[in-house]
């Protein structure tokens, strides 16, 4: 958070549209098609906070910790996978069915599906989920913190028109005047009243009035530019805004509690909420480092079967009869005796093998498989306690922002404090010299009409009035930027 304070009122003044009602349909399509009127403080507001690029790339940032955020929860459910080859083999090869060395041609495959569902890693996906739950509400505070910031610079452009537009009304009033006053001048120096350098002088200073006219003019078509490009809309000479009364200030000082604003506005401001979060996100994350230090327990299973074309199918057996085969058989064991002659067949059964299905084979040879895994860490060239150690720097770094930025909060309230005092005094004070040197203005045209001053004279007192007139403008618009300020960190509705 930059100690800007002129941002600050930007910044309250941008927040209060927000937090007010929102448009209508027919507003919002309006905007969202281009406004062929003027465009209101609110409507120009809406519109960039729609269409403007770094928005939108807030809200992708946004969007992607709601996707890490998804996928850690997911990360609770079981990996399934499954995988398959199949190719062809020709020469000498181990058949995956049989597992025997064969020498020909063949097709061959293997197919799985495994599983595998984590029990326990060090609580590391439970405090993963919680972090990234954290960082997902932090990036949502920073896109509305995103959302701020083109609001600061829409109002900061919309009100550079307005203020632009005072100075232009002012430096026509005074070209005006001077216009009269040197064509009076004119008048008597033709008539031999007055000398030719009254006419110079005049024509001099109307040369200024025009000169401040144009300077005018330029910053108000940049403050139309800036509006226009913060738009996103094609810059148009028929680009126009509407212009609000803006009330004269009270003359009552400022009185209010710091301490008091400070506390609303460390419990409001999207900024402070984000470095909180990321706080406590960065402390979670030193949980999810220390548990890579504990050992991981998961169970899985898994299906898997093969094919091979070299496997047959056993679809029978053929025997063949050779005939009788002619046998002695002896009482004794020596060969002694009468022996007995006895024929018996010779048979030869051979098998019978037919083509093998694919899915047959698919059937017959699933084999499955299930247990449990356990991984214990022992070393790793000490990676988990670097982790760890980065783990606790992010915490560190992560508190101190937090401390940063409350402490350029509290700063931007004081400051705004004082600024707005001053800008009081500044206005009373402007007020008062407006008043004093308008008489002298007016008391030194009839001067110079009669004679009594010269044009150099009355231009110096012009010039005393017009300087007032600027200062009053300048000190109006200071002081009731910073009355928001203060309005806004109080939780007060705010409007122009």
């Amino acid at each position: 958070m930059k100690k800007v304070p002129n941002k600050i009122l930007l910044l309250a003044l941008g927040l209060s549209l927000a937090a007010s009602s929102g448009v209508s349909a027919q507003q919002q399509t309006q905007a969202t098609n281009g406004n062929d009127g003027a465009w209101s403080l609110l409507e120009a507001v809406n519109y960039a906070k729609a269409n403007n690029l770094q928005v939108k790339q807030n809200g992708l940032n946004r969007n992607l910790n709601q996707a890490e955020l998804t996928q850690s929860l997911f990360g609770r459910l079981p990996n399934i996978s499954a995988s398959g080859s199949f190719g062809s083999n020709s020469g000498s090869f181990q058949d995956p069915v049989t597992f025997s060395l064969l020498t020909q041609s063949a097709q061959t495959g293997n197919f799985s599906l495994s599983a595998n569902l984590p029990l326990f890693a060090g609580f590391q996906q439970t405090n993963a989920i919680k972090q990234n739950r954290l960082l997902l509400q932090a990036s949502e505070q920073e896109y509305l913190s995103a959302q701020n910031d083109v609001t600061i610079q829409v109002v900061t452009a919309y009100l550079n028109i307005l203020f632009a537009n005072e100075l232009m009304k002012t430096s026509e009033l005074q070209r005006s005047l001077t216009q009269q006053q040197l064509e009076r001048t004119r008048t008597l120096f033709r008539a031999g009243s007055v000398a030719e350098n009254a006419v110079l002088d005049l024509e001099s200073q109307f040369a200024t009035d025009e000169l401040n006219l144009i300077t005018a003019q330029n910053q108000r078509d940049v403050a139309r530019l800036s509006l226009m490009q913060l738009l996103n809309i094609p810059t148009t000479e028929n680009f126009e805004i509407e212009i609000p009364a803006i009330p004269d200030p009270d003359q009552a000082p400022v009185l209010v509690d710091g301490n008091q604003v400070f506390e609303i506005a460390e419990q409001t401001l999207p900024a402070i909420k984000a470095v909180d979060l990321r706080s406590r996100s960065s402390e979670i994350g030193v949980d999810v480092a220390r548990g890579a230090y504990y050992p991981r327990l998961s169970i899985f299973a898994g299906l898997g079967s093969r094919y091979s074309s070299a496997s047959q199918f056993l679809t029978g057996r053929e025997t063949t009869n050779f005939g009788y085969l002619r046998q002695e058989f002896f009482p004794n064991a020596d060969g002694t005796g009468t022996g007995t002659t006895v024929y018996v067949p010779s048979l030869q059964v051979t098998p019978v093998y037919g083509d093998y299905p694919f899915i047959d084979q698919l059937k017959d040879n699933i084999n499955q498989q299930v247990g449990v895994s356990l991984q214990i860490p022992i070393f790793n060239g000490l990676q988990v306690r670097t982790g760890v150690a980065r783990a606790q720097i992010a915490r560190e770094n992560a508190r101190v922002n937090a401390d940063i930025a409350r402490n350029n909060l509290r700063q931007t309230i004081e400051q705004a404090y004082v600024d707005a005092v001053a800008a009081q005094r500044r206005y009373v004070a402007a007020k008062e010299q407006v008043n004093a040197s308008e008489k002298n203005f007016r008391n030194a045209e009839l001067r110079l009409n009669s004679g009594v001053i010269n044009a150099v004279d009355f231009n110096v007192i012009a010039n005393t009035y017009r300087s007032a007139q600027s200062s009053l403008l300048q000190a109006k618009y200071e002081y009731t930027f910073k009355l928001k300020v203060l309005d806004f960190y109080q939780g007060k509705e705010l409007s122009l």
